[in-house]
């Protein structure tokens, strides 16, 4: 066994290499003069050299007699030494035994990245730690930041009709995408849009289905646009085009035209037929109990018999 590895021997070099003497800025272009500076100094050397050429490096035996010198300051022997030079880390992965330049033996190395070591959570576990920080980061804000709000309490006060007739209902679903998301639905009471007698029985004759006389209330959803936003967009300008056509009385005000109920007429009867099948009573005489299919086997009863 070496002494040092060689990482630390390379670290060494490069932590000593501003107590070294100063030296002109081109000579690691020469190694034929390294060899009797000090051995931090030629390691550094090395380094530059291999570092400013690049592709263009190629080994000298100047080089190495100068790193030669260096082997009783690292400790690691001359053979060794000529062997890291000779093959360098590729070649260290295939001496069996041999320290890579990286500092880890070949044995821990699986296709030039380092072997699992249980070093770090799996997948999974990150997850749950992210989930963790999370929950703890809202729990923050409700013990120290949600109290702060109660100084902002006001009194609810219901808007004002007459301001604002029109209500835009959103959809949301938490923690999830869902298509309905993106539906706007938009209701209002069209007693409640300042209209006149004339021009309000205009307006619920062009509403059509879409107006409940019941309940005097106009219902329009939308969901053709991906964004709501866009959705509650057309629902207004479709609004904005009802009431500008049934303010428009100077052709016809259809007066003479009765308000179609049919659509609600249908609704309630269909309600009235779900809620008479539901309530529906079968006579006793009906029920025959010898017919109803015997159970093949009860589980229940047979693991009693193990126990």
């Amino acid at each position: 066994m070496f002494k040092l590895p060689v990482c630390r021997v390379l670290q060494r070099g490069l932590k000593t290499q501003a107590q070294t003497t100063p030296v002109a800025s081109n000579l690691y272009m020469e190694p034929s003069k390294w060899k009797g500076l000090p051995s931090e100094q030629i390691i550094s050397l090395y380094w530059e050299r291999m570092a400013k050429l690049g592709k263009k490096y190629k080994q000298q035996p100047e080089e190495l007699e100068a790193l030669l010198t260096t082997s009783e300051y690292t400790g690691v022997p001359e053979s060794h030494i000529r062997k890291l030079y000779k093959y360098g880390e590729k070649g260290m992965l295939e001496i069996g035994g041999g320290a890579s330049v990286s500092g880890g033996n070949a044995k821990d190395k699986v296709g030039g990245f380092s072997r699992f070591q249980f070093d770090e959570l799996p997948s999974q576990a990150l997850d749950l730690v992210a989930q963790h920080r999370e929950q703890r980061f809202y729990n923050r804000l409700a013990a120290y930041e949600l109290p702060l709000l109660a100084q902002y309490r006001q009194e609810y006060r219901r808007p004002d009709p007459v301001k604002y007739p029109v209500t835009y209902k959103y959809m949301t679903y938490i923690g999830e995408e869902h298509p309905n998301s993106r539906k706007v639905v938009m209701t209002f009471k069209t007693a409640e849009l300042g209209l006149g007698e004339r021009e309000l029985h205009k307006f619920r004759l062009l509403a059509k289905t879409r107006y409940d006389y019941t309940k005097d209330e106009f219902r329009m959803s939308s969901d053709r646009y991906p964004e709501p936003q866009q959705n509650a967009k057309y629902l207004s300008d479709t609004l904005h085009k009802l009431l500008k056509e049934a303010k428009d009385l100077s052709k016809d005000d259809f007066s003479d035209v009765p308000l179609d109920k049919r659509h609600i007429i249908a609704r309630n009867l269909r309600k009235k037929q779900s809620m008479r099948l539901k309530n529906i009573q079968f006579p006793e005489s009906w029920k025959r109990p010898e017919d109803a299919p015997v159970p093949k086997a009860n589980i229940v009863e047979e693991m009693k018999r193990y126990l």
